[in-house]
């Protein structure tokens, strides 16, 4: 049921910097202005007063927000006030370190810093001790403590954590595997406006074996999670309408959400797009642009895409001529120029990352 651009079977954990994994950094939209932050200032400043300022220098050098973008001085002036015992620049601190920004990349390090802000009362790095843990990263693989943690927090209404119980459960990580459990997670998740847990809903209800499917009832799940900007929603469920038309729908929808799933570097989406194009199905048919999403296909997905697309391929070959199949190459090295990345979230139809700080498990896109 589940597995994704960079993930096999649900779990992978998917952190900052570009393409290769689960997303990036998030551009931090309400941070004030660049502060210059003198020695001789910082002394005669109330710690908490300190403190706000070098979390404000931090974020804007990591956003590139009034100043030069820089993560070594974001990760310095995280440093200063984590130094200082503040849990949100210990979190901060740790994510960098789990993704090698700004700092050496060291797993084991950023465990050390969540546990720190966890022991300080901050709820994400608490959510991301137990991914580390369930990963066994940075630390010996501990399913059963990933569960004691995720369950403190689902206590408290935490929606990704109901959503990573519900993943547990799936897929028997530490627990006996239980559908129906995970089903009750994942449906607390939906409730709670998670998009992945959302995504999982709608999954269950369209492609997962063993469970009733429901496509009007998938769909509604899906786009709400597509709306909240996640990639593999927007794959699914173009992917979903596309295959069931009857579906209630608007023009184009699902021409619309694979492309946007194909910006964000889902090879699978690009596929797909390439097989509408070349049969004509949800678009007009169009042999040349059936190449240039195949060859998309295959640059985005390497080895695994050109086995996936080689018949294909070689169906548009036949269809063009040698100067042809040239343009289109071009024409796809053009494209993939414009949309170098890899995301696992999208807002505001602009390249955008997941919220700074989180260390996220990946989520499927029922892609393989």
């Amino acid at each position: 049921m589940r597995s994704s651009v960079c993930f096999a079977v649900f779990v992978a954990v998917g952190v900052a910097i570009p393409s290769a994994m689960h997303g990036q950094l998030a551009p931090a939209a309400n941070l004030s202005p660049a502060v210059n932050l003198a020695p001789s200032d910082a002394q005669d400043k109330p710690a908490s007063a300190q403190i706000g300022e070098e979390l404000r220098l931090a974020g804007n050098y990591l956003a590139g927000k009034g100043v030069a973008r820089d993560p070594v001085q974001a990760a310095y002036w995280y440093r200063k006030a984590a130094d200082q015992g503040d849990p949100s620049a210990q979190n901060e601190l740790g994510y960098l370190y789990t993704c090698g920004i700004g700092v050496p990349k060291d797993a084991r390090q950023a465990f050390r810093w969540f546990a720190r802000a966890a022991g300080g009362g901050g709820q994400e790095a608490k959510l991301n001790m137990a991914v580390m843990s369930m990963q066994g990263m940075g630390v010996s693989r501990d399913p059963q403590f990933a569960r004691q943690l995720l369950e403190e927090l689902a206590a408290r209404k935490n929606a990704r954590a109901e959503d990573y119980l519900g993943l547990m459960y799936l897929e028997g990580n530490g627990v006996a595997r239980d559908t129906r459990a995970a089903e009750e997670w994942f449906s607390r998740s939906a409730k709670g406006k998670n998009p992945e847990g959302e995504y999982a809903m709608g999954q269950l209800y369209s492609v997962a074996a063993g469970h009733e499917h429901d496509f009007g009832k998938a769909a509604k799940y899906l786009r709400e999670s597509a709306k909240a900007g996640f990639v593999p929603a927007m794959y699914t469920l173009g992917v979903l309408l596309v295959n069931q038309p009857q579906v209630e729908q608007k023009p184009d929808e699902a021409l619309a959400l694979l492309e946007r799933a194909a910006e964000a570097g889902t090879w699978q989406s690009s596929a797909m797009l390439g097989e509408m194009a070349r049969d004509g199905r949800g678009t007009r048919q169009d042999m040349s642009e059936a190449f240039r999403w195949f060859t998309i296909a295959v640059k985005q997905g390497g080895a695994t895409a050109e086995a996936k697309t080689r018949g294909s391929l070689a169906q548009c070959r036949a269809a063009l001529a040698p100067v042809e199949q040239e343009d289109e190459v071009h024409a796809a090295e053009n494209w993939l120029e414009q949309h170098p990345h890899a995301d696992l979230f999208l807002f505001n139809n602009a390249h955008s990352d997941l919220p700074a700080g989180e260390v996220y498990a990946m989520r499927a896109s029922a892609s393989e």
